[in-house]
């Protein structure tokens, strides 16, 4: 390796390293962290999310950052003449070139692998603990929104004190047999049970299915 492949390579991975440490850092809190706030999932929750995230993350990221790396050193370099001044002393300009496509190669690998990663571990992981937390998600956007929707029902609440919905009203959508019901009680309370499903304990209940 002569010394201005060295000096090329050691261009590329300072400006390579240090934008994509930049570009994903500001994904994830830009990104991650707001809409883990708009689905009401604590500090506790978004921080368990971060690393499978990451792999989601840096398969946009590096591409892009390579692009900018390359880009910019070079861009650098063809400015201040610099290949002009290698051509003139008898040096092949693929001296300068041959590190970045090396280097294009091997991020180009990481890539596909972090596809891989992303799609098995990463949204599983994020799966995982988003059913963990549901209990918690409830709660936290009852909250703040006084109401919280998913994949079955939604629910509108007066008030939350403690544990304690006060005044729920339960939007169930209809399934199969089941027509569509609205569950109204004087106070109710959320549980998470094993298999990403809420237990709902109610007082005073009033039912009304659609159609009935």
């Amino acid at each position: 390796m002569t010394r201005f492949t060295r000096y090329v390579l050691a261009e590329l991975l300072k400006t390579f390293t240090l934008t994509v440490v930049a570009l994903t850092l500001l994904l994830l809190v830009l990104g991650v962290v707001k809409e883990a706030h708009s689905q009401g999932l604590g500090p506790a929750e978004t921080a368990r999310l971060l690393p499978y995230l990451l792999p989601e993350m840096l398969r946009y990221t590096l591409p892009a950052t390579m692009l900018f790396a390359v880009s910019s050193v070079y861009g650098r370099m063809s400015n201040a003449n610099e290949v002009v001044a290698i051509k003139a002393l008898g040096i092949h300009p693929m001296v300068l070139l041959w590190p970045a496509a090396v280097l294009a190669f091997l991020l180009s690998l990481a890539t596909v692998w972090l596809n891989d990663v992303a799609v098995t571990w990463g949204q599983n992981g994020v799966q995982r603990v988003i059913i963990e937390a549901v209990e918690e998600v409830a709660y936290g956007m009852l909250r703040t929104q006084r109401s919280f929707t998913s994949r079955t029902f939604t629910v509108n609440v007066k008030a939350v004190e403690g544990r304690r919905l006060i005044l729920p009203t339960f939007t169930f959508q209809a399934r199969g047999n089941t027509p569509a019901m609205t569950v109204m009680a004087a106070e109710a309370e959320l549980r998470s049970v094993p298999g990403g499903k809420l237990l709902i304990a109610c007082r005073d209940v009033t039912v009304e299915a659609e159609g009935r």
